[in-house]
C-alpha cells in the first residue's frame, strides 16, 4: 500500500516538472536555443529519413533480384559482388535457395520464397519507421513555423519599443 503512495506524489511531482510555457513569455535568447535545438532535430530526423529511404531502396532491390530467378537463369554466368568495388564472375548453379545479407557481415541461406518473404518483412518494417520519423517531422517542423512567428513579433515588438523611444529622445 505504501509503495502506491510514493507512485503517486512521484506523478504529481513529475506533473509540475512538466508545466507548460508559453513561448511568448520566454526571451529572445531562449527561443534562439530553442530554434537551433529544433533546427537540429529536423537536421537528424531527414537525414535519418533519408537513409531509411535508402535502406527501403536496397530491400527493394534485393527482393526484385530474387524474383528474377527463373528455371532460365539456371546456370547463367553473372557477376558477384565481392565489396563495392570487386565482382568476380560466377554461374547460378541453383534457383531454389538464395543468400540473405541478415546484417553486420552475416549470410544466411534460405529458399526463395523464404528470401522473397524475408525482404517482404524488412521493406514493411522500414516503412512504418519511415511513417513515425515522417509524422515527428511533421511535428517538430510545425513547432518550428510556429516558434519563427512568435520570434518575429518579439523582433519587431523591440524594434517598435526602440523607434518609439528613439523619438522619444530626440
Amino acid at each position: 500500500m505504501s509503495s502506491d503512495n510514493n507512485n503517486n506524489n512521484g506523478d504529481s511531482a513529475l506533473q509540475q516538472q512538466q508545466q507548460t510555457i508559453s513561448l511568448e513569455d520566454l526571451p529572445l535568447s531562449q527561443l534562439q536555443n530553442i530554434k537551433n535545438q529544433l533546427e537540429t532535430e529536423i537536421s537528424g530526423l531527414t537525414e535519418a529519413f533519408t537513409q531509411m529511404k535508402q535502406a527501403q531502396g536496397a530491400f527493394r532491390e534485393c527482393k526484385n533480384c530474387i524474383g528474377m530467378l527463373t528455371p532460365e537463369s539456371q546456370d547463367k554466368t553473372i557477376m558477384v559482388p565481392l565489396s563495392n568495388s570487386l565482382y568476380v564472375p560466377g554461374k547460378i548453379s541453383n534457383i531454389d535457395s538464395v543468400v540473405v545479407d541478415v546484417g553486420t557481415g552475416y549470410y544466411v541461406e534460405k529458399s526463395t520464397a523464404d528470401g522473397l518473404s524475408y525482404y517482404d518483412g524488412k521493406i514493411e518494417y522500414v516503412q512504418g519507421n519511415l511513417k513515425k520519423i515522417q509524422e515527428t517531422m511533421e511535428q517538430k517542423q510545425s513547432s518550428y513555423r510556429g516558434l519563427m512567428e512568435v520570434m518575429q513579433f518579439k523582433i519587431s515588438q523591440q524594434q517598435q519599443q526602440q523607434q518609439a523611444s528613439a523619438k522619444q529622445t530626440s
